[in-house]
C-alpha cells in the first residue's frame, strides 16, 4: 500500500500522529527520483510512504503529485511468487501489462533489497504486481509493527475491466461503480481505524 506525500518528513509525521506507528526510513530508489519510510501491516504486508528524494525538485513519479501535500492513497501492489506467469496470464485476458522489470534499493542499514514489478497500462486504481528476489528479507518484516491491514474499497466509473484484471491474476477485490475512480485505504492501529483516500 503506497501513501503518496510531497515531503517525506511530513509524511512520517502526519502518519505517526494518526495512527500511533512511526514509520521507518526505508532509503532511496537508485535510478529514480524517490524515497520512503515503511510501516508493517502484518501477513507480508505493509505501508509504504513514498516521497520525492529532493522535495523541492519534485518527483516524475505519479504517485507522488505536487499536490499530494498529505498523505494520498496513490498506488498498491500484489505479490507474486511466480510474475511471468502472472503477465502471461493478464496478457491473455487482454489486460496491457509490462514485462518484469527489475528493482533495487539499499536502506540505511547497508541491506540491498531486490525485486521484480509488472505494471499495468490505461487502467486507474490497477494494482502492479511485486516478486520479491529470493534472499530478500521483506520490508513487513523489519518495519514498525501497530497497525494491520483493514479494508481496501475501489470505486470506478467503469469497472469492467479491473474486474477482468482481478478475475486473470486470481485475486478477490472490493470493487463498486462509482462516480469517479477513487480508492480507500483502511488500516487498524493503536488510535484506531484510520483512513485515506485517493488519488
Amino acid at each position: 500500500m503506497i501513501l503518496g506525500v510531497t515531503d517525506l518528513a511530513h509524511g512520517i509525521r502526519e502518519f505517526e500522529a494518526k495512527t500511533g506507528v512511526a514509520p521507518r526510513l526505508g532509503g532511496r530508489h537508485p535510478g529514480r527520483d524517490t524515497q520512503n519510510a515503511l510501516a508493517t501491516l502484518g501477513d507480508g504486508r505493509y505501508v509504504e510512504i513514498l516521497a520525492p528524494g529532493d522535495p523541492a525538485a519534485g518527483s516524475t513519479d505519479r504517485r507522488v503529485r505536487a499536490t499530494y501535500i498529505d498523505l494520498t492513497f496513490s498506488g498498491w501492489a500484489l505479490q507474486t511468487r511466480d510474475i511471468e506467469t502472472v503477465v502471461a496470464s493478464l496478457r491473455s485476458a487482454g489486460v496491457e501489462i509490462s514485462d518484469p522489470l527489475p528493482g533495487s534499493r539499499q536502506t540505511p542499514e547497508g541491506a540491498l533489497l531486490q525485486w521484480r514489478t509488472a505494471v499495468t497500462r490505461g487502467l486507474d486504481l490497477a494494482p502492479f504486481f511485486i516478486e520479491w528476489n529470493r534472499g530478500t528479507v521483506h520490508p513487513s518484516a523489519s518495519a514498525p509493527a501497530g497497525c494491520r491491514l483493514g479494508d481496501v474499497t475501489l470505486e470506478h466509473p467503469d469497472p469492467g475491466p479491473l474486474k477482468a484484471l482481478f478475475a486473470a491474476a486470481g485475486f478477490n477485490a472490493s470493487l463498486r461503480e462509482g462516480v469517479t475512480a477513487r480508492m480507500t485505504l483502511t488500516l487498524a492501529c493503536p488510535k484506531g481505524h484510520v483512513t485515506f483516500a485517493g488519488p
